[in-house]
């Protein structure tokens, strides 16, 4: 299982492997704790799992170290898979906009089991106005990993709070009663989000906003919490 230190579990993985694995699913990170997988693993079990397909979920790439993706290693290795997605990131949910990146072969394998009209009209809109403007989008990434993300560490920190690491936009927070403060943080117009962890303790999972977004949260946390010790 994942671990908050440990992070996670690649000789459990690899020693699951055998002949009659077909598919091993890895995202990267993940959610809702944000542990990355780093590249090394990744290509470890796909060597080892060679027989198989190797699908990674990167669909929170962006706030990752770049030399930690595998899209470069889909040619040598073509059980590789690498899924992403315009959905977080780019924040467009609602269409349902991804692609896959792996060995030509696969590609056309896929095409020929795919629908005619996967991807609408309002969707390929969309996708062309988010890219006609990618700094937006780095700004953001940028803006998170350098100033939001480690500014809201510092702040659980010296509070007490334990959390995961995170590669991802969001971290994963070991708060005291946490269903009643979802609660009560709604209600004052912020929106977290109840998940259990690896080991199914439910807590609360934090999107990582702007810095203006962040201090907003940290204002109201500090009215509802006790004061640190």
């Amino acid at each position: 299982a994942y671990d908050r230190v440990k992070g996670f579990p690649t000789e459990e993985v690899l020693a699951a492997i055998n002949e009659k694995t077909s598919l091993v699913v890895i995202s990267n990170p993940n959610n809702p704790t944000g542990t990355p997988v780093t590249r090394k693993d990744i290509l470890a079990i796909a060597k080892k799992a060679s027989h198989a397909a190797i699908m990674v979920d990167e669909c929170y790439y962006e706030f990752m170290g770049p030399e930690e993706s595998v899209k470069g290693d889909i040619v040598e290795f073509p059980n590789l898979f690498v899924v992403r997605t315009f959905s977080k990131t780019w924040g467009i949910p609602s269409l349902r906009l991804g692609y896959v990146l792996s060995a030509e072969a696969n590609i056309r394998a896929l095409c020929c089991v795919r629908g005619p009209y996967d991807i609408n009209q309002l969707a390929g809109v969309a996708l062309r106005a988010a890219l006609a403007d990618p700094k937006y989008i780095w700004d953001f990434v940028n803006e998170v990993n350098k100033e939001s993300k480690p500014k809201f560490e510092e702040y659980l920190t010296k509070r007490g709070i334990v959390f995961w690491p995170s590669s991802a936009n969001f971290m994963f927070c070991y708060f005291e009663n946490p269903i009643e403060l979802e609660k009560r943080i709604r209600e004052k117009g912020v929106l977290v989000r109840p998940k259990k962890d690896a080991e199914g303790v439910m807590n609360l999972r934090v999107t990582i906003g702007t810095v203006e977004q962040m201090d907003k949260l940290m204002a109201i946390l500090d009215e509802l919490l006790p004061p640190p010790k």
